[in-house]
């Protein structure tokens, strides 16, 4: 019996929302294809957890660190996630989680865009260099801005 978390993350405010406890539109849509995905599954959903204006580089994320806490309690044997990045965008996360403590724990994690599966042994290579893509990333993003801050002073 397959128990799933299902691990939305959105990191910047959604200014489309009509008020701070809506949900974005991109939470709403990761949320439909997870779940529809777990549905076409037969897999059981455990809960659903979501971290709403959060980086994917803060790993004190409320609804990570709450899901965390049930994979390793055993509750979860399974996190489902739209892409790596929303999982993380930590290549050290990504390492310590998804190829060390999950498989200790007896937790597959699945991402569906960028087909990411821990029982599939062939593709970690693949999932490693999506994380470091997604580290680079972030690091792009904040150099970038601290180029346009000094451009406007």
């Amino acid at each position: 019996m397959v128990s799933a978390a299902v691990y939305l993350r959105l990191s910047d405010e959604d200014r489309n929302k009509k008020s701070e406890a809506d949900e974005s539109e991109s939470i709403q849509n990761q949320k439909s294809l997870l779940t529809d995905y777990c549905r076409q599954r037969n897999w059981d959903i455990f809960d659903i957890y979501c971290d709403e204006d959060y980086s994917g580089t803060d790993f004190y994320r409320p609804d990570f660190q709450r899901m965390l806490a049930d994979c390793e309690s055993g509750c979860i044997n399974v996190v489902l996630c739209k892409s790596q990045s929303r999982f993380s965008r930590d290549m050290a996360v990504v390492e310590t989680y998804i190829h060390d403590k999950f498989p200790e724990w007896g937790v597959r994690f699945v991402s569906i865009i960028d087909h990411a599966d821990s029982l599939d042994v062939t593709n970690k290579k693949t999932r490693q260099i999506n994380g470091l893509v997604n580290e680079w990333y972030c690091e792009e993003v904040s150099a970038n801005v601290r180029k346009l801050s000094l451009i406007h002073i």
